[in-house]
């Protein structure tokens, strides 16, 4: 099946004597919803892979948070489990958006742009999202110091604030930048990419026809 770029190329390509009528408005309008089929799909898939691993994630934090007798196991699987929640909500709102597609409205170049603007918005919350859990990762880990140190710690005291500067402050500042890297690629693996093609066709597509020389 063609690709919305080679079906771009196509139709702005100068139509030599013989060739046919070029194609209408409504002609262009199908073709583009068939064409727009296969990115919606793969976005799609990335989607419900994404749902089928938070739910999994989900269910074996509980399963921790129940069955733990360790209290610093059980706050982790308790925010484990939220996060998984906010995730499986996203990526709810995420395939509702796609679903969307099967009833567009009558301008399906305004509808693609609106559910691609869609996708960005949440691609976003996403990305912000995995990168205020590091601070959250490091209050579990003075957690676990603390409640698994053979010697009582204050946190009051000047080691125990050291400990939680280090943790929760200093440790995510070192984490920013290659957790925000590896999201942002892993984002644009899974749906990033496919939206820029999305994009670009749209964008090209919306580009008025050449006026053939009388």
């Amino acid at each position: 099946m063609l690709e919305l770029d080679d079906l771009r190329r196509q139709w702005q390509q100068p139509a030599p004597a013989d060739a046919p009528a070029p194609l209408d408005a409504a002609a262009l309008t199908r073709l583009l919803a068939r064409q727009s089929d296969g990115i919606i799909a793969k976005l799609r898939r990335s989607a419900r892979w994404e749902l089928g691993a938070n739910i999994a994630i989900l269910v074996g934090a509980l399963a921790v948070a129940g069955s733990a007798r360790v209290f610093w196991l059980q706050a982790a699987g308790g925010v484990l489990a939220a996060i998984g929640a906010v995730c499986i909500v996203y990526l709810y709102r995420k395939l509702h958006l796609l679903r969307r597609l099967d009833d567009p409205a009558a301008d399906l170049r305004a509808h693609l742009l609106r559910l691609d603007g869609g996708l960005r918005a949440l691609i976003r919350f996403y990305y912000r999202f995995t990168l205020a859990m590091l601070p959250v990762g490091g209050l579990l880990n003075v957690l676990m110091v603390v409640s698994t140190s053979k010697h009582e710690i204050r946190l009051t005291s000047g080691f125990g604030m050291a400990l939680v500067l280090g943790l929760v402050v200093v440790l995510p500042a070192l984490l920013y930048l290659p957790v925000a890297s590896l999201t942002r690629k892993y984002l644009q693996r899974l749906y990033g990419q496919h939206l820029d093609r999305l994009e670009a066709s749209l964008a090209e597509l919306a580009e008025p026809e050449p006026v053939a020389a009388r």
